[in-house]
């Protein structure tokens, strides 16, 4: 039978996990939410379909074409993508009541707080892929606009340093992010082996 002293460690075992479980979920909705990356795709989507169709009107059937096509196309995958990782997110059983001394809430509560940190992972990994893709096609499309595509050494710079931008740049931007979610996952594993020692 478990002593008095035992039990008591073990209850504040389980106070601790649920108030470091809890830091992490308001860390994550304050900072990383799903509205910020939903915004940084418009903020992309937007100018880019713009300039491709400005393009178009202006240089006739062009290589535009196909980047407006292939942004479109990519719209629906990327919607259609982050609607299964939500539906995963949403079927994770959530208990309202807070108990914190229960290993069963906690067990929920870490659970779900985890597939929420995968499906804004998810996220920011899709928001950095479209960048990666998109921003170098949107950047020479509107140089090109800018410059009337008349100097050859011109585009091919436009060229180079979009690739760049699109391909360094933005990998190392949404880097941070990513480290830092794959970092809490990490913690709510760690919080799930402190949590099952308790319940020994």
């Amino acid at each position: 039978m478990l002593s008095s002293s035992v039990v008591n460690k073990n209850l504040f075992n389980l106070r601790d996990i649920h108030v470091d479980v809890e830091n992490i979920y308001e860390e994550i909705k304050t900072n990383k939410s799903q509205f910020i990356y939903r915004n940084f795709f418009w903020f992309l989507f937007i100018p880019s379909v713009f300039t491709f169709l400005t393009h178009m009107y202006m240089r006739g059937f062009s290589y535009s074409t196909f980047f407006l096509i292939l942004i479109i196309f990519y719209y629906f995958y990327h919607t259609l993508q982050i609607k299964r990782a939500k539906k995963e997110y949403l079927e994770t059983p959530r208990q309202l009541k807070v108990e914190p001394e229960n290993i069963d809430f906690l067990k929920t509560r870490i659970k779900y707080v985890q597939e929420g940190v995968n499906l804004i992972l998810f996220r920011a990994k899709k928001i950095r892929e479209f960048y990666i893709i998109f921003f170098p096609l949107f950047s020479i499309t509107l140089i090109n606009l800018i410059n009337g595509g008349a100097d050859i050494r011109v585009l091919l710079s436009s060229i180079i340093v979009s690739i760049l931008i699109g391909g360094l740049f933005w990998y190392y931007y949404f880097r941070i992010d990513i480290g830092e979610l794959e970092d809490d996952i990490c913690d709510l594993k760690r919080l799930r082996e402190r949590m099952n020692e308790s319940s020994l």
